[in-house]
């Protein structure tokens, strides 16, 4: 049914998915254990565990947008090599068609 390439590109995006799904709920849960251990130790209200937690989504916000403009680059990059490769240049002028 599918070839391989197919599949192993379907199953690689399944992989990148689950992965940046797991990032983006657990990074916040830690940071934010560690904030409240750290308010825990010095005796504080909720200050730092509210500001780790929020540096944990901004990074791990901010690791998603580099890594999603990465792999569009390198997207556009093999479909341009690609349809270069595969499609002939077309006429750009009507007096240079057949």
């Amino acid at each position: 049914m599918f070839d391989l390439r197919a599949r192993q590109d379907l199953n690689r995006g399944f992989n990148d998915a689950l992965g940046r799904g797991i990032d983006l709920a657990l990074t916040p849960v830690v940071f934010g254990l560690i904030g409240w251990l750290i308010d825990r130790v010095a005796g504080t209200s909720p200050i730092f565990t509210i500001a780790v937690a929020t540096v944990g989504v901004v990074g791990t916000v901010v690791k998603m947008k580099l890594g999603y403009d990465r792999d569009m680059a390198e997207f556009d990059d093999t479909a341009a090599t690609r349809t270069r490769a595969v499609a002939p240049r077309l006429p750009q002028r009507p007096e240079d068609r057949p």
